[in-house]
């Protein structure tokens, strides 16, 4: 017949099998967890150079600079005041759209940022609210360059890819929109102070 003790001695030997088989158990699956945890950072990471490489490439398409596409607007609608400078991207090249306007009309032209053609434009009768809005003073702006590295600055690990450049409640604004990764974010900047006014990611 078994003693006491004895019994006490194999009960506590088989609780330390148990402990032993649930830590080595528990180990496995933190490294399981740690693995998949470093599977899906790689992806992610893989995934985010693949999408700034595709970003660097379409912006290497933007032969125009703002100037001289500024300059074919003033070609054909001269002296004007300048409201809007929009370069962003349709389909998969980049177009400038401007709008400026006088005292009696508002004009609009969009222009292909790689060759610089004209791809379309149209003037339209000015509304009464719009009488009294001011144009762009650009001498007193920073460049589309500055509000790219202020922007990917504000959102870590980001990249620029589109620009628009325009006078909202008297003020001019910069609203930049930059890819970290697959995600996207709407930057706006003050084209003074250089100020970031608001930063949020897009729906």
């Amino acid at each position: 017949m078994m003693s006491k003790n004895n019994k006490i001695t194999r009960l506590l030997a088989a609780t330390a099998v148990i402990g032993i088989i649930g830590t080595s158990a528990a180990a496995c699956s933190n490294n399981d967890s740690s693995n998949q945890s470093k599977q899906s950072s790689v992806k992610k990471e893989t995934k985010d150079k693949k999408s700034n490489t595709e970003n660097a490439l379409k912006k290497s398409q933007i032969k125009l600079s703002q100037t001289e596409a500024l300059n074919k607007f003033d070609e054909k609608y001269s002296d004007k005041e300048i409201k809007e400078i929009n370069l962003k991207l349709d389909g998969n090249r980049y177009v400038y759209e401007i709008d400026g306007f006088d005292k009696s009309k508002e004009y609009e032209m969009t222009i292909n940022a790689r060759t610089g053609k004209e791809i379309k434009s149209s003037s339209e009768k000015l509304d009464l609210d719009e009488h009294l809005q001011k144009g762009l003073d650009l001498d007193k702006m920073i460049s589309r360059k500055e509000a790219s590295e202020i922007a990917e600055k504000e959102v870590k690990n980001s990249v620029a890819k589109e620009w628009d450049l325009k006078m909202e409640d008297g003020k001019a604004i910069w609203e930049v929109t930059v890819e970290s990764g697959s995600t996207k974010h709407e930057v706006e900047i003050d084209a003074s102070s250089k100020k970031v006014i608001r930063s949020e990611e897009e729906n």
